[in-house]
């Protein structure tokens, strides 16, 4: 058994909507046509291990049978519910006592995740994030299973339609049924309207008699550790929280991205600078009319972000910007300095055949203090940019978490930072993309690839560090 997922003979289904979900499998008319079980769970509410789970006995139980693995993504596919089907298979006992072998009772090719059985079943992968639906119009299936049902907003729902059309496409299996997994999503997102949320939650029985929902909480969860959902309470915002550990599904996008911002954020004063902690200078690189370079300055102390300078120059290269920065006096500190920022700019460049980064590190390996010092830095930036939506998140839950604490300010120095985070917005149009229109958008966009960054550092804190002695 591979970490803690149990073997096929060893799963019992012990969090409650787990049993409910297989005897209606059992029980469901399938005259009636093909079963769409929506499991609408929280995070670590155990959806994929049921749905590897149900998926697997229905191809053992049924000869020539054929399950889709479906995800918006294939490397996230890949990582998710493929790994956890094999993860399910492995140790698992057949009927005749012995232990199931790849190789003779299965195999399977991880380059494309396609699982086969020796008794004629298989499973197979599709992604769909290049909207090419219509290769899923020559599928022939029997049951699917499609993993994170909310990454399909409306540009990517025909995929879904697809999919429904193609099972029950095998006449000698006479049980036909989907099953999506899914953390709660806005009420705007087209599974609400398709399983009838809305009436669900009004207490009312759903009008299509082959739709289920399967609603589940992280605290559902019996074999999660006592510091998993304060861990998670932690890094959410309240908003977030109500979807992604209670299981609500609430509205959470509104005209301003960082709605969690406000005035328990912002200081009307200088911030005093910690010489044993080291100094961030976070970067979003752009050039053009009305996308400034932008940078702040940032320190991170027990947990909380602290940002206090800004350097935001019209019309300028990542030449000008670092001679900004030199000019604000801050690289005279005896503090170690750590970049962070876009991780496009290690591979682009503004003005020269030069990176970004290289002209960074160019400029501050060469830069000396007034008493002949060299600056204490190193560069730390990611091989590529989080998502933006996680960035949102992650940035909303360090402005006030569920738990009420705010673990983000912005003082007096960082008056466009502050601007930003208050203003900025999405683009119009339904694509999840932020306005870049307005300057100020900029370098929120490059304190959030700060915070990301250390958030999903391995250490509690940068390293203390001792201040040079001038």
């Amino acid at each position: 058994m591979k970490g803690s997922t149990p073997s096929l003979s060893e799963f019992r289904p012990d969090v409650p909507y787990q049993a409910e979900v297989l005897r209606d499998i059992q029980t469901f008319d399938y005259s009636m046509g093909v079963h769409e079980m929506l499991l609408s769970g929280s995070l670590g509410s155990a959806k994929s291990i049921l749905m590897a789970h149900a998926s697997l006995v229905h191809l053992m139980t049924y000869p020539n049978a054929r399950c889709l693995i479906g995800r918006l993504s294939m490397p996230d596919l890949r990582d998710t519910i493929y790994t956890k089907i094999l993860e399910h298979l492995e140790g698992t006992v057949k009927a005749d006592g012995s232990i199931i072998k790849e190789g003779k009772d299965f195999g399977f090719t991880d380059q494309s995740c396609h699982i086969w059985f020796a008794n004629g079943s298989e499973y197979i992968a599709r992604s769909w994030r290049d909207k090419k639906f219509k290769k899923l119009g020559s599928l022939e299936l029997s049951i699917a299973i499609v993993e994170e049902l909310a990454e399909n907003d409306a540009n990517y729902w025909d995929a879904i339609t697809f999919i429904r059309m193609r099972v029950g496409r095998l006449p000698h299996i006479p049980v036909n049924w989907i099953m999506y997994a899914s953390n709660p999503d806005s009420p705007s997102h087209p599974a609400y309207e398709y399983f009838e949320l809305g009436r669900l939650s009004q207490g009312l029985e759903p009008l299509s008699p082959t739709k289920h929902v399967y609603f589940s909480k992280t605290s559902d969860n019996p074999f999660l550790p006592e510091w998993y959902i304060n861990q998670l309470e932690q890094d959410l915002d309240p908003k977030m929280a109500r979807r992604m550990v209670h299981g609500e599904w609430i509205e959470i996008t509104t005209d301003i991205i960082y709605y969690a911002y406000g005035s328990h954020n912002y200081v009307d004063t200088d911030y005093h600078i910690d010489h044993f902690e080291p100094i961030y200078l976070c970067f979003d690189f752009n050039i053009g009319v009305g996308k400034p370079m932008s940078m702040c300055f940032s320190q991170y102390k027990n947990g909380v972000f602290h940002f206090f300078v800004e350097c935001i120059v019209e019309s300028a290269d990542t030449e000008d910007i670092m001679a900004e920065i030199a000019g604000k006096g801050y690289l005279e500190l005896p503090n170690e300095f750590i970049v962070h920022g876009d991780a496009t700019g290690g591979a682009r460049t503004t003005k020269s055949k030069k990176t970004d980064y290289d002209i960074i590190r160019k400029f501050l390996s060469n830069y000396r203090t007034k008493t002949s010092e060299r600056v204490d830095f190193r560069i730390d930036v990611p091989k590529a940019n989080p998502a933006v939506r996680d960035r949102h998140n992650h940035v909303n839950a360090y402005c006030k978490n569920s738990l009420g604490k705010t673990r983000l300010f912005v003082y007096k120095n960082c008056k466009i930072l502050n601007k930003g985070f208050r203003l900025t917005a999405l683009k119009t149009g339904g694509s999840y993309i932020e306005d870049d229109s307005k300057p100020y958008q900029h370098v929120t966009t490059a304190a959030g690839y700060h915070i990301v960054r250390v958030h999903k550092s391995n250490r509690d804190r940068p390293t203390v560090r001792q201040p040079r002695i001038r």
